[in-house]
């Protein structure tokens, strides 16, 4: 391989129509998100350095003081310590607090002392795979130089002793770990390809060639739809396709492109609940009604943080390939009931793992270890929603979520600042407010999802008409003045969502993005609907929050409301799922 240390960034051959912020420019407003966020800045960036590397120092023979970590970090914090890295390095660049960034280099520099001369990290390829990412992260969003000198030493460790004799998953070895210890080994080219186009270091590129999931994407190349869908690990299998993404951006051939944009269309026409979550017992369903069915078998049913992550990237990448509005759709749903639904880790570890969707009630829980992969993937999910919000190119901004938040850029050598105010999804508008030290042209696009129809939009309080279609951005081209005002509108309406073709009559209840819950309580009987009763007849808003009162057919004990699932707290049951024409027990 070839040994040379010099780092000029490569230019991607692969075609981007937009781009992303790169975690720089865009502030969360007051709101549900902030809050989670600085939950999030607060609970990682108190954590014990001394603790987290407690593990690599007692391996290295080297004074260890703090206490340890617990549940799945309780030997060493390898399983998450890449997700830190990256989470902590990227939150910090995205909410300009210098502390997190500092954290990560502390965290690194302790780590980076333990290594051993041949750059031996004393992980398996599943720990060295978050590795990766957290040491690009470092260098690329910290200016943390250094990192990418250690990544060349312990990649170069890994390219020499990792056991290559792996196969592909199948519905027994379920995430790929055998012959030797190398499971969920496909998810690795993403992060090393990024390694590669920062650097130019061919040992990075020529690593993640090695690493390339050819037998599960082959099928992906062709088809939307393949013949056989295999029963193997969710998370990891959809996070291998932002390998497939990563491919098509340093070599450019299109057939990576189309696997990534097949594998996205295969999971959410197949594979999803309603909540945007996927993989029931951490598994792919096999289209044959299996996931409607997978509601009465587990309760287990959407690894969140983690399955959020991969869905995160997924999109991301796709948008940028295509310019396309509606990979932005998985993106919404899951930001509202999925990582917008979660509980929020507590300082000893413990973490939301599954979502719970049961028709016979499910309920928010915290895994039963401490620090599984999901507390490393939350912290890097949270960092992303700086990143998902707003999108550009050369013409002007492209509007991908309805968050409060502001997000400025140089526009032709403009300096353009917009601050989005919204109480979305609990009001149908969001109002963008232009500030501009002069006059400027520019186009500003709104996501029009998927499921919305009859978008309006207003500027300064007038209609403005613009060409709005279901999947695709409604774009205003125009000179705008600082002050200029953008309403948009997106009526919301009461839709069922079945979980699947074969079950046509088990369903979600949605309001726009968002997925409602029953309370569950005590006494209270799921929803059920006799066939062809519209939504509206059984369902009634209650005030401006989005709590809709059930109309009983038959007397009840307790009324009985719907809300956003966002909204239940943990440990209180709820009903998501409902047997709508099923026969009432009493």
């Amino acid at each position: 391989m070839n040994e040379s240390t010099h780092a000029t960034p490569v230019q991607p051959k692969g075609k981007t129509v937009l781009r992303t912020f790169d975690y720089g420019g865009v502030r969360l407003l007051p709101g549900m998100f902030l809050d989670q966020v600085e939950q999030a800045r607060q609970l990682y960036g108190g954590l014990s350095n001394d603790d987290v590397l407690k593990g690599f120092r007692e391996q290295a023979g080297q004074p260890a003081p703090g206490t340890g970590m617990k549940g799945w970090c309780k030997a060493t914090s390898a399983v998450i310590f890449g997700q830190l890295l990256s989470g902590l390095v990227r939150l910090g660049r995205a909410s300009g607090d210098e502390a997190l960034i500092a954290k990560a280099v502390a965290l690194y520099e302790g780590w980076a002392a333990t290594l051993l001369p041949d750059g031996n990290a004393r992980m398996r390829l599943y720990d060295f795979e978050k590795l990766v990412c957290g040491l690009v992260d470092l260098a690329q969003y910290g200016g943390h130089e250094p990192a990418m000198a250690t990544l060349r030493q312990t990649v170069t460790w890994a390219a020499r002793t990792f056991d290559r004799s792996r196969k592909p998953a199948d519905g027994h070895d379920f995430w790929g770990a055998g012959p030797g210890d190398t499971s969920e080994w496909y998810t690795l080219p993403e992060n090393l390809y990024r390694a590669y186009l920062l650097t130019g270091d061919r040992l990075f590129k020529e690593f993640a060639d090695v690493w390339l999931y050819e037998d599960y994407w082959r099928p992906f190349a062709e088809s939307a739809a393949p013949e056989r869908v295999l029963a193997v690990h969710a998370y990891s299998h959809v996070n291998s396709f932002s390998s497939a993404a990563a491919a098509y951006l340093v070599d450019g051939d299109a057939r990576y492109r189309q696997i990534a944009i097949n594998g996205y269309d295969f999971v959410q026409r197949t594979q999803c609940y309603a909540t945007g979550g996927y993989g029931p017992d951490e598994r792919l369903m096999p289209a044959d009604g299996s996931l409607g069915r997978s509601l009465d078998v587990f309760g287990y049913h959407a690894e969140i943080p983690c399955g959020s992550w991969a869905a995160f990237k997924l999109s991301t990448y796709l948008q940028q390939f295509t310019g396309e509005a509606r990979f932005g759709d998985w993106v919404e749903t899951i930001l509202y009931n999925a990582m917008g639904a979660s509980l929020a880790p507590e300082p000893d570890g413990k973490c939301f793992y599954y979502g719970d969707y049961r028709p016979s009630g499910g309920m928010k829980t915290f895994y039963w270890h401490e620090w599984p992969c999901c507390s490393g993937t939350y912290i890097q999910n949270l960092a992303e929603y700086h990143n998902l919000i707003y999108l550009r190119d050369d013409r002007g901004l492209f509007v991908n979520l309805y968050v409060p938040s502001q997000v400025t850029w140089e526009q032709d050598g403009e300096s353009v600042r917009v601050r989005q105010a919204t109480c979305y999804p609990e009001s149908e508008t969001s109002v963008l407010t232009i500030e501009l030290a002069r006059p400027a042209r520019f186009t500003v696009g709104f996501r029009v999802p998927g499921w919305s129809a009859g978008v309006r939009l207003e500027v300064n309080g007038s209609p403005a008409a613009a060409a709005a279609v279901a999947d695709g951005w409604a774009s205003l081209d125009r000179e705008w003045r600082s002050g200029d005002q953008i309403a948009i509108t997106l009526p919301m309406r009461l839709r069922a969502v079945p979980v699947d073709r074969q079950h046509p009559d088990r369903a979600a209840i949605m309001y726009g993005p968002v997925v409602l819950a029953q309370d569950e309580a005590c006494c209270r009987r799921p929803l059920a609907i006799a066939p062809a009763t519209e939504l509206t007849t059984r369902l009634i808003r209650d005030g401006e929050s989005l709590r809709f009162r059930i109309t009983n057919t038959v007397p009840e004990r307790h009324t009985r409301y719907l809300q956003p699932l966002y909204s239940v707290p943990g440990f209180w049951p709820y009903f998501v799922y409902f047997d709508l024409r099923a026969q009432g027990l009493y």
